[in-house]
């Protein structure tokens, strides 16, 4: 299984991030994929965090950078919580303010549509 598995859902962009232990090791690759489609000028962004078990700072500082340039662009990133939430980064309640955070890659995916819906 890769490292970081790329599908496109309804016009979503999807990063499936497939490991325990996202760590500075893989967030320069990580980086470079989310960039590449930032650039490339997908403003739908879902990053998948289902399998992680831990998140260190430098592999959370590019979810915020992804953040960041999709904030820039108009865009919007979505975010799958990590399946441990005990001592994860994204616990903390600065930071969930931050992200639009999910339970699955579906209702993830799901909440664009949400997005775009009128006003009654």
């Amino acid at each position: 299984m890769e490292d970081f598995e790329i599908i496109y859902v309804d016009g979503v962009f999807v990063i499936s991030v497939n490991l325990t232990r996202s760590t500075l090791n893989e967030a320069v690759a990580f980086r470079k994929i989310v960039e590449e489609e930032i650039n490339s000028g997908h403003t739908k962004l879902v990053i998948d965090l289902s399998k992680c078990d831990y998140i260190d700072s430098t592999f959370f500082g590019v979810v915020v950078l992804a953040l960041q340039k999709m904030i820039v662009i108009g865009g919007k990133l979505k975010v799958v919580e990590p399946v441990n939430q005990r001592e994860d980064i994204f616990t903390t309640p600065n930071t969930l303010r931050l992200f639009d955070i999910y339970k699955t890659r579906e209702e993830a995916i799901k909440s664009f549509e949400e997005d775009i819906q009128p006003e009654s």
